[in-house]
């Protein structure tokens, strides 16, 4: 059931007027909640409900041991215990076959059989977003014991929570659970709802299915029949199409949450207006730059243990992000492309703020001219995309060998070959003038929106759902990060 889907909006409109009827009844609301998340997670594999439910359990129940134990090495144990499951339950669903095909070459190179069978596994949808989610509550709970929350009910509903639960954005349960209790009324603003909903359906059915459909797929799958500018688009394309790909789900859960009641994080802040990596990052799946900062970059030492680990600890953080994305070795080279950059980032600016310091010193202004900011700022974010964009390809490529391929066929600056077709370009320019002009056209849309009747808003909107889909092209994909 893809929220794009008209499946799902029959079942959006058959739950939304009871998600509003229960509301105000708290033990029948958060078991309609939790039976309708599960309801949505199960149309697409019922058997995955059962390891859903399972780690619900065990995430609930070693929260309340934490919070319950005052003993700190029992504590140590079953936060190991618990983090050890999670993390061993994630590596078996989504790295198995990569792990077997390692070891395998492994025993081959000392001609030993592999004692390990090669099973058949199926990764379930969304486990990467459901166990980061509920990690990051139980380990919360670890850190402050006032945290816990004792209602089973309450935290399966906020580790399954539908509009989330298959591609974030990655929550976090002290925002949810006050909304849950309905401690922290957040009154419902139906226009940026509808905002967010036409926005994100704009993004992935019209801009990233059809550059997906007609430039990206078949440039990055066969290299080497198309012009290196045609190539070169394509990778542009790519930076684009996952943008609009992934932000665009992003808008239509917290559309969907929004007309539920619940405001849930923003995920995207305008990435590619970014005048470094540590700003891209910042700006770019948000609740995930996040939660490795609290979780993991924090937890092997930060910034409190000498430069060196500082440095390390960024690669190490990067390349588990990356990692984090898919079994395959391209991701975990784009994780270590990232954390090298962040390295080279934080360098760069560490001998920047040296060099102020010393102008002021020497009674000089801190920077330069402002022409000469404005140059320095051009090139950053020139530079900044452009990384980025190289970065993308070895993301999307089937494999590290192929995204080598294609950056060679950019670089080789060879005619021949097909050609592409310039509304992809035009696409990709829409996409960065957006973000840099700052072009969100939210205001436009609540100036007009607010000012139709109610019966004219609805028909609107589906007018405009209506367009969207037509304009988009025939069976519109998978979201990309849905095989994460």
């Amino acid at each position: 059931m893809n929220i794009t889907s008209f499946e799902f909006s029959l079942f959006f409109a058959a739950i939304l007027p009871l998600n509003w009827m229960l509301r105000r009844f708290d033990a029948p609301y958060r078991l309609f909640l939790l039976l309708a998340s599960y309801v949505f997670y199960a149309s697409f594999n019922a058997k995955f409900l059962l390891i859903l439910l399972v780690f619900s359990f065990l995430t609930w129940f070693f929260a309340v041991v934490f919070a319950e134990t005052s003993d700190l090495r029992f504590r140590r144990f079953c936060l190991v215990l618990y983090v050890a499951f999670s993390l061993g339950m994630l590596a078996f669903f989504k790295y198995y076959e990569m792990l077997y095909i390692s070891a395998d070459w492994l025993f081959r190179t000392f001609s030993v059989t592999s004692p390990v069978p090669l099973l058949d596994v199926i990764m379930p949808i969304g486990i990467s977003f459901f166990t980061f989610q509920g990690m990051s509550y139980a380990i919360d709970v670890y850190r402050d014991p006032a945290k816990v929350e004792r209602s089973l009910v309450e935290v399966f509903c906020f580790i399954s929570f539908f509009p989330t639960i298959l591609s974030g954005p990655i929550l976090r349960a002290g925002n949810f659970l006050p909304q849950l209790k309905r401690e922290r009324v957040v009154p419902v603003d139906f226009t940026r709802a509808f905002y967010l909903l036409t926005r994100g359906l704009v993004k992935k059915i019209i801009i990233s299915s059809y550059l997906s459909e007609h430039i990206v797929r078949t440039t990055f799958g066969a290299p080497e029949g198309f012009s290196s500018a045609a190539v070169l688009v394509g990778v542009l394309s790519y930076a684009a199409q996952i943008y609009c790909d992934f932000s665009g789900y992003s808008d239509l859960a917290q559309g969907v949450a929004l007309l539920m009641g619940f405001d849930i994080p923003d995920n995207f802040n305008a990435p590619y207006t970014s005048l470094s990596l540590r700003d891209f990052w910042r700006r770019w799946h948000i609740t995930f730059s996040v939660w490795l900062r609290d979780y993991l970059y924090i937890s092997l030492g930060g910034n409190r243990k000498g430069r060196f680990r500082k440095y390390l600890n960024l690669v190490l953080t990067m390349a588990l992000g990356g990692l984090w994305h898919g079994a395959a070795y391209n991701f975990l080279v784009w994780g270590f492309i990232h954390g090298f950059g962040l390295v080279g980032t934080h360098l760069v600016g560490e001998y920047r703020s040296a060099r102020a310091a010393a102008r002021v010193a020497a009674g000089l202004p801190a920077t330069g001219s402002r022409v000469l900011t404005g140059v320095w700022n051009a090139g950053c974010w020139l530079a900044t995309f452009s990384y980025v964009t190289v970065a993308w390809v070895f993301f999307g490529a089937e494999d590290a060998g192929k995204a080598v391929e294609i950056l060679r066929r950019v670089v080789a600056w060879d005619p021949s070959g097909a050609g592409f077709r310039p509304t992809c370009l035009a696409l990709v320019a829409v996409v960065l003038a957006v973000q840099l002009l700052g072009l969100s056209g939210r205001d436009a849309f609540r100036t007009v929106f607010e000012k139709l009747p109610m019966p004219v808003q609805g028909a609107a909107l589906g007018l405009a759902a209506a367009c969207i889909l037509k304009l988009g092209p025939d069976g519109v994909l998978p979201f990309i990060y849905f095989q994460f």
